[in-house]
């Protein structure tokens, strides 16, 4: 009797044709491995809504380092990847000696961030895959979200390198009003004679003190903001790298953001927050509920009237309040500053700081804090730059800053700037 042959398994998901093809690490004879039975795609987590790496070609082999918590999704070595590793469905693939590899913890699925549709002359870009928006032009730069597979984005500029488009995304969701896309997870159209604006600055990046045997962890997946409270309007302290493990000693009220302890050269009492959205947990089943923090001033769109401080003056601001900039115009803002007080602003104590904006739109590139550089003694002033980017629809913008010595406030200052 003729032994019935098994229906053979349906195609595997057909990858863009555009999509970048994976170059990973080969196994070695003996290691864990699969193989690819068809076309397929690599992805930063076990599902189809997640980040889409690179297209796993049929007959492609790739180690594998691991294993999803149901099963069904090999994590194998992506060197490219921000944390070193990729997921595919394993159904589509053949693995060998895979007995006993590692339980990988399911990172959280990143949220969404719609990019702002073009008008159909509009410069815009189409992503040809779920890609990842970030805070500047490189991988080494948070991100705030994920655009998905199919969407198109109004393009307003290029990256220096011309590797990354700026796409502009809604204000009210992400406060910068813009953010980078990679151009080789996107197709561009009507970009001929786009403008090119200059990388901002990147945070300072820092892991976080080793965690206790058995204590509450968070485990980054990507370079992930540490703020100084649960809330993307609250400063940036310092960037933790991917795969940076911290112990947490809280939750925020909504759980989406956890406290954990940090370095203290970056906060006075050794704590910082993360969102819930960048990282994996364990141990935190009973964590109690920390209070926030005093959130930032939200800065008014109107010009204050002048502070007065007996520790500073403002000498000089450039440019001047009221300067008027095109839409999506990088520009530079230089305050000169005089120590009025009696003591010395000693470098290592003393800081500068961003502290809040008009409306939750951010100006400025970079971090949100930085050290003073040299002591600044009574009657000395002290210049202060930071790079800025004007926002791209009409109206009043203002940022403020404060020179600070731990929780004290010495010195606080403001631009404002009107978009035509």
């Amino acid at each position: 009797t003729a032994v019935p042959t098994e229906a053979p398994p349906p195609p595997g998901p057909t990858p863009d044709p555009n999509m970048p093809v994976a170059v990973v690490p080969t196994p070695a004879a003996g290691e864990p491995a699969a193989l690819a039975n068809s076309n397929t795609t690599i992805y930063s987590g076990p599902g189809e809504n997640y980040v889409m790496y690179a297209t796993f070609l049929s007959g492609s082999t790739a180690k594998v380092i691991g294993i999803s918590e149901d099963g069904l999704w090999w994590v194998i070595s992506v060197p490219p990847a921000p944390n070193g590793q990729g997921w595919i469905n394993g159904a589509w693939v053949t693995a060998t000696g895979t007995d006993g590899v590692a339980l990988v913890a399911t990172p959280p699925v990143p949220p969404t961030v719609d990019m702002v549709p073009p008008a159909p002359e509009d410069p815009q870009a189409a992503a040809i895959a779920n890609v990842n928006i970030r805070s500047g032009p490189g991988t080494n730069f948070p991100a705030y979200g994920v655009a998905p597979f199919g969407t198109t984005g109004r393009v307003i500029g290029i990256s220096e390198d011309r590797e990354w488009w700026v796409v502009r995304l809604d204000p009210t969701r992400v406060g910068a009003g813009y953010g980078w896309v990679s151009a080789q997870y996107t197709v561009a159209s009507n970009v001929e004679n786009i403008q090119v604006i200059a990388t901002p600055p990147a945070a300072p990046t820092a892991t976080p003190p080793p965690p206790a045997s058995g204590a509450p962890t968070a485990t980054t997946v990507d370079f992930v903001n540490v703020r100084s409270g649960p809330g993307t309007n609250f400063p940036v302290l310092v960037v933790a790298p991917p795969g940076s493990t911290g112990e947490v000693t809280g939750r925020s009220s909504d759980s989406a953001w956890w406290q954990v302890i940090i370095p203290t050269q970056f906060s006075a009492d050794g704590r910082g927050w993360v969102s819930a959205d960048w990282v994996t947990t364990q141990n935190t089943g009973s964590m109690p509920v920390v209070a926030s923090p005093t959130p930032p001033p939200t800065v008014p769109t109107t010009p204050p009237p002048p502070t007065t401080n007996a520790g500073c003056a403002l000498v000089s601001q450039n440019p001047v309040d009221g300067t008027v900039f095109s839409p999506g115009a990088s520009f530079s803002t230089t305050w000169v500053l005089q120590n009025t007080g009696t003591a010395n602003w000693d470098m290592g104590e003393y800081d500068i700081v961003f502290a809040g904006s008009a409306n939750n739109i951010l100006m400025h590139q970079g971090p949100d804090g930085y050290d003073i550089t040299s002591t600044v003694q009574p009657g000395n002033t002290y210049n202060f730059t930071v790079p800025m980017i004007a926002p791209f629809a009409p109206g009043v913008y203002g940022e403020a800053w404060q020179v600070v010595l731990g929780s004290q406030t010495i010195c606080p200052f403001y631009v404002y700037i009107t978009v035509q």
